[in-house]
């Protein structure tokens, strides 16, 4: 019995890890979507570069991954 769970926290971990790569990538495309409707919206009194809106992106992005790499931590970490 402990045989198989040890198996099926192999196949958590191996998806987390997947699912962590898709998070990563839908954040990123969610903050850099967000910030250009802001840029195409704000246009004419705010003057964002597409750097800036790079730099935002990834800030945005490394943030969500802290936060699900704390999540999934704690989630291995309980006895």
């Amino acid at each position: 019995m402990e045989f198989e769970n040890r198996n099926n926290k192999k196949a958590d971990i191996v998806k987390d890890i997947i699912f962590f790569f898709l998070t990563t990538a839908f954040a990123f495309a969610y903050f850099m979507l967000v910030l250009l409707i802001i840029s195409f919206i704000t246009t004419s009194f705010l003057h964002f570069t597409i750097e800036g809106i790079f730099i935002a992106s990834i800030v945005g992005t490394i943030c969500a991954d802290v936060g699900y790499i704390v999540k999934k931590v704690k989630k291995y970490r309980r006895p």
